[in-house]
């Protein structure tokens, strides 16, 4: 009966997301920043025939990080789903692991592939980011570490988390996929917990079309998931345990050291496109907000619909003007199949879940763009309205 309303248009009820994504005004569009500098760094990797296996890029860009973010070790890995297996793997966690249900999939996946299990908390209502109040009850004598995520360009609560890993000598790992580029009390994150692990995919702040980053502290551990991520090789022909291929390429390295040299550039357009949905979204929408303390990233513009009835109208009025949001995440990962327990509800993941969207941001958008969205979201909203008063 929506579509009914929309000036006769017919919705799609299924998109081609592949397709979706090649628009301009998607959820993730990569941003290419200096193009000439990367190329330039191209011409170097194919003079140089040093493709792979710790490269001078590869090097180049641990050694930044670690003096950008002021941590003694960053190990560059294929990608941040192997970051975090490497990472669990070289603490040598086992059992129970706590971590929230709203999340992408993947933090998930790193836990169980290591053998370990997730356990899965509700969040807060305010960071929707794990609920501390919840965690500490969720421990049991199985428990070996946290993996927390600071989600959306935001943080998690990071003092309680602190004291609760110490008072429980529990491991406290930080999926920060969202996060890289966000500051905590004025200075950059980096050194949290045992260690923090970042995303270079294409769609993230900082890409280098693929990748991640483990940033720790601590030199064992550092040691550790560098041997990890080469198969575990100690010299030339000697192997001293099981490890994976988890090497990030030079040309991979290029690209995120290129896009570093951007990341103030990106921040501030991050920052102005989120105040352009502030002005323009619709009264019942409700944008994500930061505790004060932090200076975001501002990666993801994030909308909190008043239900699932209309945020789905929403989405599927947009995706019918070619403009591509996303249900970041939905669902939570305990209603996977895979993932799924017997009578465990999380209400409030379940509940926000249910009621958000992710809308397209980065370079390429402008007022304008930003405009057109939100009457779009306006025009489903009045639909909806008035379909409820008839």
């Amino acid at each position: 009966m929506v579509a009914l309303l929309f000036e006769g248009m017919v919705l799609k009820s299924k998109v081609d997301v592949a397709e979706a994504a090649s628009r301009k005004l998607t959820v993730g569009r990569p941003n290419v920043m200096n193009r000439q500098r990367f190329l330039e760094r191209v011409e170097q990797i194919l003079d140089s025939k040093s493709f792979t296996n710790d490269g001078p890029f590869v090097r180049e860009l641990e050694q930044s990080v670690c003096t950008l973010f002021a941590v003694k070790h960053c190990i560059a890995v294929a990608n941040a789903t192997l970051g975090l297996e490497i990472t669990l793997s070289a603490l040598n966690v086992t059992g129970e692991v706590i971590v929230p249900s709203f999340t992408f999939v993947a933090t998930a996946h790193a836990i169980r592939r290591i053998g370990a299990e997730p356990v899965f908390c509700d969040i807060s209502k305010l960071s929707y980011s794990l609920d501390v109040s919840m965690v500490e009850a969720a421990i049991t004598e199985r428990t070996t570490a946290i993996v927390a995520v600071n989600l959306y360009g935001g943080l998690a609560d990071l003092e309680r988390l602190a004291d609760i890993a110490n008072k429980y000598k529990l491991h406290l790992i930080y999926d920060s996929a969202h996060s890289l580029g966000t500051k905590w009390k004025g200075n950059w994150t980096g050194s949290l917990g045992d260690a923090e692990v970042f995303s270079l995919h294409g769609t993230k702040f900082i890409n280098g079309f693929e990748g991640g980053l483990i940033t720790t502290n601590n030199d064992e551990l550092a040691k550790r998931c560098a041997l990890l991520r080469n198969f575990c090789f100690t010299g030339y022909d000697q192997v001293s345990d099981i490890g994976t291929n988890a090497k990030l390429s030079e040309i991979h390295a290029a690209m995120a050291l290129t896009n570093f040299e951007c990341m103030d550039e990106i921040i501030a357009k991050n920052k102005t496109n989120y105040s352009w949905y502030k002005r323009y979204l619709p009264d019942q929408a409700k944008l994500l907000s930061f505790d004060e303390k932090i200076e975001s990233n501002y990666q993801y513009v994030v909308v909190i619909l008043p239900d699932a009835a209309s945020r789905d109208a929403i989405q599927e009025h947009l995706l019918h003007n070619d403009i591509f949001v996303r249900k970041y995440f939905y669902p939570g990962i305990h209603q996977f199949e895979c993932y799924r327990q017997e009578g465990l509800v999380l209400p409030v993941t379940e509940d926000i879940a249910a009621r958000v969207l992710c809308f397209p941001t980065g370079q390429e958008i402008t007022e304008e763009d930003v405009k057109h969205i939100c009457v779009l979201m306006t025009q489903a909203l009045e639909s909806m309205r008035l379909i409820q008063s008839v």
